[in-house]
Formats: C-alpha cells, sequence, structure tokens
C-alpha cells in the first residue's frame, strides 16, 4: 500500500439516518419519507473525504465487540481498529427535514476508551505522515496525548473539537497547529476559556479585526471561523505559507468533507489559502 501521509483519529459510529419533511417538534413526532444505515463518525467520514483528494491516509479509531462491521472504506485507507470489550460501537442519530436542517444525537460508546497507548503503538503511520487530523469525538486524554506524540514526530497538527466536549480545554488548543472552528463553536469557545459571553449572531457582525483578536487569545497556531458564507483565516506565527496574517476565503467550508479534504491538501500545498481554496470546492 502507499505510505500514508495524513493520519486521521477520532470517532467512528454506526449512523443511522431519518429524512422528513420537516423536522419532528415536542410531542409531535414527524413521519420519514427514507431510512439507512450506514457507517460514520468524524474519523470515518473525513478519512473518506481525504482519500477521494488522492491522498493515502491512516484511520485510528476506537469501535466495541458489537456487531458492526465498519466497511465501506477506499483502498488508500489504512485503518487501525482498537476493539474494546464489553462496550458498544458509537451510535448517531441524525434526522434531516427537506430543507437539509439536522438535529442529531451522539452516543460515544467505545470512542470514550480510545487509548493513547494503542494510538502510539501505530508508530509506521507517524513516522511517513506529514499532517494529523483528529477530533474531539475520541476519549479527550488522547486526543492530548496524541496532539503531543504528533508534535514530537514533526506532524503537521490540525483539531477538530466539535461538538466541544465537556473535558475539551485549552491543553488541546495550545498543542494545535490548526484549528477548525464553526461559527457556533467559536462563540461557544470564546464563552468557555474567554469568559466572553456572545452569540453566533453577534460574530458574524463582528469585523474581521475583532474576530482575529478572540482567534489569537484561543489558539497560538492558526484558526479557521467557518461563518456564514465565509472563512475567516486568523493565522498565528507560522503562516503556512500564505502571504497574509488574516483574511476571508471568499467562500464557506463546513463539515467532515470539508475538514478531510483541507487536511489532504495541506499535506503538499505551497500555501495555506490553495489548500483552503480547494477543501471549500468539495
Amino acid at each position: 500500500m502507499t505510505a500514508v501521509r495524513l493520519i486521521v483519529i477520532g470517532g467512528y459510529s454506526e449512523e443511522e439516518r431519518w429524512q422528513t419533511p420537516q423536522l419532528p417538534r415536542n410531542g409531535e413526532p414527524a413521519y420519514a419519507d427514507a431510512f439507512e444505515r450506514r457507517p460514520g463518525g468524524k474519523a470515518f467520514h473525513q478519512a473518506v473525504a481525504a482519500s477521494h483528494a488522492g491522498v493515502a491516509v491512516g484511520l485510528i479509531a476506537a469501535i466495541g465487540d458489537d456487531v458492526i462491521d465498519p466497511s465501506g472504506l477506499p483502498p488508500l485507507v489504512d485503518a487501525r481498529w482498537q476493539v474494546t470489550t464489553g462496550v458498544r460501537t458509537g451510535r448517531t442519530a441524525l434526522i434531516v427535514d427537506a430543507k437539509g436542517q439536522t438535529i442529531s444525537a451522539l452516543s460515544s460508546g467505545a470512542n470514550a476508551f480510545l487509548e493513547a497507548d494503542f494510538v502510539a503503538t501505530q508508530s509506521d503511520l507517524f513516522d511517513s505522515a506529514k499532517v494529523l487530523l483528529i477530533s474531539a469525538e475520541a476519549n479527550i486524554d488522547t486526543v492530548a496525548a496524541t496532539l503531543e506524540l504528533a508534535g514530537e514526530k514533526r506532524l503537521l497538527r490540525i483539531l477538530d473539537p466539535g461538538p466541544l466536549p465537556p473535558d475539551l480545554s485549552v491543553r488541546e488548543f495550545a498543542s494545535t497547529d490548526v484549528l477548525l472552528l464553526s461559527l457556533h463553536e467559536f462563540a461557544r469557545c470564546c464563552g468557555r476559556f474567554l469568559s466572553i459571553d456572545i452569540t453566533a449572531s453577534t460574530v458574524t457582525g463582528m469585523d474581521d479585526t475583532t474576530i482575529n483578536a478572540l482567534a489569537r487569545r484561543l489558539c497560538a497556531g492558526t484558526v479557521v471561523v467557518s461563518l456564514d458564507k465565509t472563512c475567516l483565516v486568523s493565522h498565528g506565527t507560522d503562516r503556512h505559507g500564505d502571504s497574509a496574517d488574516v483574511y476571508r476565503a471568499g467562500t464557506c467550508g463546513l463539515g467532515d468533507a470539508f475538514k478531510g479534504t483541507l487536511a489532504a491538501k495541506l499535506v503538499d500545498a505551497a500555501c495555506f489559502r490553495d489548500a483552503l481554496m480547494d477543501a471549500c470546492e468539495a
């Protein structure tokens, strides 16, 4: 198999997706037009997206000992599964209406038991990779230890902290080269870590200078904030080949396809902006 250039670590879950004309309300269940069950979770979707961008990916995640077949991975993905005895594989429930609005619920299951020792034993992946993309759907202590390990191996470290678990802390941000935040996650991080109580709608009304100032307080590395229709990039001391410290891309990147593609493009990109634009188009 082609040598792995990108490592993706985080949550794996079995997804159950209901398509409904409108989202259910309290006391008013919605009838589903369609239902499907499929492999999912942040790490799974991000690894698949990265492989579609043509990069060999090492996927590290935890599953339970229940009857789950983590199938559907492209040939460019080398998956390393930690099988956790006595624990169920993670589950995600998604309800999507005709407008694409989604409500979801996540049961972490085995993801909460991913061990730092298991990650560290995948040394062949770390020896060949250039970039790490890790999400906070996995055990947060393992996330912190893996960020430190990747730093020692001189990998570019990308953190996707959503959905902002309660035990997420500034230690993870301090070990991150690129921090990816949605509009709502950025607002919540400002409240949790900076004691600045703002809403997502407040952020959309801010100028670039104000958002940049908040981003610089959250993380010493690059911060990408996906706004309503644009992405704001706030660089730290390393611009990753860009000419400006802060700028907006004229399009918005959202979801795991965006994040997986961005990580894949950063393996060989001459500058960060080029990788970001390719990922936004994905």
